[in-house]
């Protein structure tokens, strides 16, 4: 293979979003508000990238007018799902996060994105029956157009099929500017930055799908490879929760369907409700039983209640007129279309419903602070980072900026000498990649670590398994760094993505092994209990050198 060379190219910003998602694109036009010079980075599109591109229909938010008192309000979100994250913030964010989602409701709907259902705000799903419906429907399928287009009115420029891959940082250990490929010519590029903010979100890929074969099942896109847990990390900002994996549940063979957006009833095969919250449909909450506990499906699999049907039964034409709006809001055409040319009609047959993708969840990641700040002088993180959801990416991003103002006030540029030659190791790493004449596949390292995760830290984890998982894991990375092979820019992108995988895997082991106990889909055979010493307490790890170093705070 005739060797190839990458043209490299610098460019100065004051402000470098790395992920053109919700927090990315949030952030960027909040710094364009505030006369920052910005720029946002992002592997594929802004308009339709990331896990917010196929659309939303939920966000979660406190509006005063509708919600009334602010403590009953969070009494009632802390005993949902989002409880056990809210807490682990503390109340002091909890309240700033809130307080600020009334205001990014009221700028979308200025900007375009329709928050209002008929000239009213609607809330419905994720909610107990009888208590607060946090959860505001709103149209949000052409979301990622309209936020990218407000970006570019307020100066933002916008740098599509370009990846980040490595942070760099000047002699003070402060980030200073990012390596990144194009993904699609053999082109570098060098920003050099006084803020940075990451926003790459919830890495897509770690464990196989819970079904396998079905490689499709996800519900985040498959080039969501983690690169800024995985850069982060690199530069030495602490990462949270990476052993803590998420499971999410929808119609069987079909992914982004949103399991909140279902307004029927989950059945067992015998008709017999699963849960204890509804016997028939009810569209202003849906049936949360798969939210309180995802393997209540996965239990009746092994058991003659099985198969697990959401069953729509009861609702009237309208009200599922109204359910497919949500859906197709949801990013969930495909699945409509689908349903329509079988002719399967679903106020008269129930969909079959299953668990699927045992995965880095967006409760864990990227450790930052309720500013959006790492523990890295310059880098912010926001969004599926550390804190996700439509809403936390929204809020997180655009307090990214608001930090970032004050600290790129008084910085200057670094000296481009001194990031020289982390640029030349990185560029050494790409043009091997693509140099090589034969070598490994990036499909073929995606099965050998996604089957070691799974295989030695999937549903049941021990001491003696993780240990040996993890010598596994690290032979198979360092074989992927010595032989992977890229034959255009494109499947460059996969490759990088593939070795921040690798290295997030082997970090999720190490904090896997050191949560002794069972708590949430971390499960330990040999510590079976939960360690109610560990309530609200989340789990860090930093690289010092080559040591991982972990703590619990």
């Amino acid at each position: 293979m005739e060797e190839k060379k990458f043209t490299v190219e610098w460019h100065d910003t004051d402000f470098l979003c790395v992920g053109g998602g919700i927090a990315g694109l949030m952030a960027a036009i909040n710094a364009g508000a505030q006369g920052m010079d910005c720029v946002v980075l992002d592997k594929a599109d802004t308009r339709r990238s990331g896990s917010g591109g196929l659309g939303n229909d939920h966000f979660i938010c406190y509006i005063p007018e509708i919600h009334g008192d602010y403590a009953t309000f969070i009494s009632d979100i802390l005993k949902l799902q989002n409880g056990d994250r809210l807490r682990q913030m503390g109340p002091e964010w909890a309240r700033a996060f809130f307080m600020k989602t009334g205001d990014i409701v009221r700028m979308w709907d200025e900007w375009g994105i329709s928050m209002k259902h008929n000239g009213e705000y609607y809330f419905a799903g994720h909610a107990v029956p009888g208590r607060t419906r946090a959860f505001l429907k709103y149209n949000g399928i052409d979301q990622k157009v309209i936020l990218t287009k407000q970006a570019k009115k307020n100066g933002v420029k916008i740098h599509n099929r370009a990846m980040g891959y490595e942070i760099l940082l000047d002699e003070q250990g402060r980030a200073a500017g990012v390596f990144a490929v194009d993904t699609r010519e053999y082109k570098a590029y060098v920003y050099r930055a006084k803020a940075i903010c990451l926003g790459t979100g919830a890495p897509n890929g770690v464990f196989p799908n819970a079904n396998r074969g079905a490689w499709a099942m996800r519900t985040n896109p498959l080039n969501l490879t983690g690169d800024g847990r995985a850069m982060a990390y690199r530069a030495g900002a602490e990462l949270c929760n990476m052993e803590m994996p998420g499971l999410h549940a929808g119609v069987k063979y079909f992914c982004r369907n949103g399991q909140a957006t279902w307004e029927g009833v989950l059945r067992d095969c015998h008709g017999d409700p699963i849960g204890p919250f509804l016997t028939k449909p009810n569209p202003l909450y849906g049936d949360i039983t798969m939210e309180v506990n995802k393997r209540h499906i996965e239990s009746y699999t092994r058991t003659a209640r099985s198969p697990v049907y959401m069953d729509m039964t009861g609702l009237t034409r309208e009200q599922l007129n109204l359910m497919e709006h949500w859906l197709r809001q949801e990013g969930n055409s495909t699945l409509l279309r689908h349903f329509k040319q079988e002719g399967i009609d679903m106020i008269d047959t129930a969909v079959e419903f299953s668990t699927y993708v045992l995965k880095l969840p967006i409760s864990s990641g990227i450790a930052f602070n309720g500013k959006s700040e790492t523990c890295v002088p310059g880098l912010y993180a926001a969004g599926d980072e550390g804190y996700g959801g439509i809403s936390g990416a929204a809020v997180t991003g655009w307090w990214a900026a608001d930090s970032a103002r004050e600290y790129v006030a008084d910085k200057e540029f670094a000296d481009a000498s001194l990031l020289q030659p982390k640029v030349d190791e990185c560029l050494k790493l790409v043009e091997e990649l693509c140099g090589r004449e034969d070598g490994a596949h990036w499909l073929e390292a995606k099965m050998a670590m996604e089957n070691i995760a799974w295989d030695y830290c999937g549903e049941l984890r021990s001491h003696p398994m993780l240990e040996a998982g993890l010598a596994h894991l690290r032979r198979v990375h360092d074989r992927a760094r010595k032989t992977l092979r890229a034959e255009n820019p494109h499947e460059l992108t996969y490759c990088l993505g593939m070795l921040n995988l690798f290295e997030l895997a082997e970090v999720m082991f190490l904090m896997a092994d050191e949560r002794k106990e069972s708590r949430g889909q971390h499960r330990r055979v040999d510590y079976p209990l939960q360690n109610l010493m560990l309530d609200g307490k989340r789990h860090f790890i930093r690289k010092n050198g080559d040591e991982a170093v972990m703590s619990w705070r």
